[in-house]
């Protein structure tokens, strides 16, 4: 008997410290998330605007609202699931801001880094940053790409977006953009691959309900009281997954660099 509310103990004693495993540990799509690495960036902002928002900066005012909301909703969703931050950005022109860059490719790449856009550890953000009056925009990636994807965005922005900036349609433009971007570093996945933890904590909690429900009817009594408390453990801990995987991702950026990575385009 003895032995026996030891083992119990124990097993009581894993059961709270299974509750307090990280949710990254079990994440839905195999990365981290970017939650775990929310830091302020310590950097100054050197002549660059503050950011006033993680996904849409319009300092240009060319994005609509629906537009606004679409691609805020597309990035929030691409962080929750995969950890990947993305910023949209627009300026009328890189001279309107007190920096020593000359040239838009380098005012993207200090701008992102001083913000600290993506995961510090991964570095995989994304700037899409628009120049409305140098009729110039810039993908910007972060230094954990690997070179292809130069490529790749090079093709979102000539496909994607410059027809539309050519005809002035800078809010659509920039939507196709960001939705592009994000199907490029993305993989689709289905509804069943998305909740898969739920779902596989989910039968064993309920496994744990009849199998406590047996021991009660049948006299072991502890062994069903510590199936229940299994049960309630797991139920805790589906609760912590859903809760993380709808986060909004709101606060600072990741801490995360760009050495340059991504590509340009002019109409």
């Amino acid at each position: 008997m003895k032995n026996k509310r030891i083992f119990l103990g124990h097993l009581l004693l894993l059961i709270f410290l299974l509750t307090l495993i990280p949710v990254s540990s079990f994440a839905i799509w195999g990365n981290e998330s970017a939650a775990d690495y929310k830091i302020k960036t310590a950097n100054p902002l050197n002549g660059f605007p503050e950011p006033k928002n993680n996904y849409v900066n319009d300092y240009a005012n060319v994005i609509n609202d629906i537009d606004s909301k679409e691609i805020e909703s597309l990035f929030k969703k691409m962080e929750s699931q995969t950890g990947i931050e993305a910023v949209v950005v627009t300026i009328n022109s890189i001279s309107d801001y007190d920096t020593p860059n000359q040239t838009l490719e380098s005012f993207a790449t200090s701008l992102f880094n001083t913000w600290g856009v993506g995961n510090k550890k991964r570095n995989d953000g994304i700037l899409i940053l628009v120049a409305v009056k140098d009729r110039k925009c810039r993908i910007e990636l972060g230094g954990g790409y690997d070179t292809m994807y130069n490529d790749v965005m090079k093709k979102v922005i000539d496909q994607k977006m410059i027809p539309y900036f050519k005809n002035e349609d800078y809010s659509r433009g920039i939507y196709e953009g960001a939705k592009g971007a994000t199907d490029a570093v993305t993989n689709k996945v289905t509804w069943l691959n998305y909740y898969k933890w739920p779902i596989i904590l989910g039968v064993l909690m309920i496994i744990c309900i009849f199998a406590g429900i047996s021991c009660i009817t049948s006299g072991k009594s502890g062994w069903g009281w510590a199936f229940f408390a299994i049960a309630g453990a797991i139920l805790l801990f589906i609760l912590k997954i859903l809760a993380s995987s709808g986060s909004s991702g709101s606060g600072s950026f990741g801490g995360g660099s760009s050495f340059g990575g991504g590509a340009s385009g002019s109409w």
